[in-house]
């Protein structure tokens, strides 16, 4: 952290400029490789327009950072969408294993995994600022906890901010992982190596048990909106994978995607007493959705005073939401819960429409592989992170969730390509 704005003399943690560890890594890795071979960035040229259309979001943001509320904090933020954007091109470079990236990231989550079971079932974890760990502790006010029997009972963080982060890394893993176990095509020589007969209930084990282990994760982070995103992705693929002709697959995809979206939203923010029972009925689970509503109000006024072109700056919602309206708590300022809503009112339309251009081209390059069966698990980890847009604002307000939809989309536009099986 080298800066921070606050809200009435109190710190929040959206207004802090910071600089993470493994953006410098991705920085120097992506310089490294150029000085050593000009020739490390090519990228064929089917994947030429997302990287294109990605480039123009980019831009909007950097451009309106001169016209923010805030420049140097939208500058700050800016740099957070141009390395996620680095991150997104380099999986797009041809020499980049898109194997190997998939067995990273689903091998990464393990530590975190083990540090989740270490806070839900011992109530807390210390804090560690060279791994950037806080201390988490089910008594501490402000930490997310379910409720059971009355009793508070602190949710897995792992390594991450808030466990709806985790919750949607892991989301995305459990498709990661399927797809990278589809490509495995033998095992080292201490685990019996092709073994013959006995290669396919192997896989099928050691699937099952990464299967199992992702999604006890995901339960112990609690987060509805990485379940209903995997549940969502899992319903949408089995829809084309069972559907022979795509021409019928890919409109009957896309009209159950809008309306589980819209399913969604009805429930999460209507029928609370139903979401409640789900959660486990407690006070945590009402008030939580209570302070999304709000929010959901907070903004129509916002917006309605927000230049609708340009929006406020990127990264500056809440900072200029407590402006627009001053003398609440500080803890009161916080974004929409609401990718597309946030991109809005911090980018306006122009921003909007970029970012949807990109989307809608990556998306693109995935269904018309179908129905590859690599293209259908990239297409999965785009559901995942697709309806969490709608419940979570982690996607775009924080350096994990930008890392996260680089993954998934660069995913998309790899996965499914003929020539990376030949």
């Amino acid at each position: 952290m080298y800066s921070e704005v606050s809200i009435a003399g109190a710190h929040t943690e959206f207004g802090v400029m910071s600089v993470y560890a493994v953006e410098l890594l991705l920085a120097a890795a992506l310089i490294g490789g150029s000085i050593l071979d000009r020739k490390w960035w090519k990228i064929d040229e089917q994947r030429q327009l997302p990287v294109r259309l990605g480039a123009i979001v980019v831009v909007v943001a950097v451009l309106g950072t001169a016209f923010a509320d805030r420049s140097a904090f939208s500058l700050s933020a800016a740099t957070h969408l141009g390395l996620a954007y680095a991150l997104f091109v380099a999986i797009l470079i041809d020499r980049v294993s898109v194997k190997h990236l998939l067995f990273a990231f689903a091998a990464s989550l393990i530590a975190p995994l083990v540090l989740g079971c270490i806070q839900v079932f011992g109530g807390s974890s210390s804090a560690n600022s060279w791994l950037g760990l806080a201390y988490r502790d089910a008594a501490q006010l402000g930490d997310a906890v379910f409720t059971v029997n009355g009793e508070r009972v602190l949710r897995a963080y792992g390594s991450f901010p808030h466990p709806n982060v985790f919750g949607g890394f892991l989301g995305v893993g459990l498709f990661a992982w399927w797809a990278f176990m589809a490509q495995v095509k033998s095992l080292p020589p201490f685990m019996g190596g092709v073994g013959g007969g006995l290669f396919r209930r192997k896989m099928m084990l050691i699937t099952s048990i990464g299967t199992v282990v992702l999604i006890v994760g995901m339960l112990l982070t609690g987060s509805r909106s990485a379940f209903l995103g995997l549940f969502v992705g899992l319903a949408l693929v089995f829809v084309v994978k069972s559907i022979p002709s795509m021409k019928v697959a890919r409109p009957a995809a896309a009209i159950l995607g809008i309306v589980a979206v819209l399913g969604s939203l009805f429930a999460s923010f209507y029928l609370t007493d139903l979401a409640s029972s789900i959660r486990g009925g407690g006070v945590n689970e009402e008030r939580s959705l209570t302070e999304r509503i709000a929010l959901y109000e907070d903004f129509v006024p916002f917006m309605a005073a927000t230049n609708p072109v340009i929006g406020h700056g990127i990264g500056s919602y809440v900072l200029s939401l407590s402006d627009a309206d001053p003398g609440k708590s500080v803890f009161d300022y916080q974004p929409v819960h609401n990718v597309f809503l946030l991109i809005l009112a911090e980018l306006g339309l122009l921003g909007l429409a970029a970012m949807v251009c990109w989307g809608v081209s990556v998306v693109w390059m995935n269904v018309s592989r179908f129905p590859h069966r690599d293209a259908l698990y990239a297409f999965g980890m785009g559901n995942v992170v697709f309806m969490i847009c709608f419940f979570d604002h982690y996607l775009w307000s924080s350096w994990s969730g930008l890392a996260l939809i680089a993954f998934a989309m660069g995913m998309m536009v790899r996965l499914g390509e003929e020539k990376e099986y030949s």
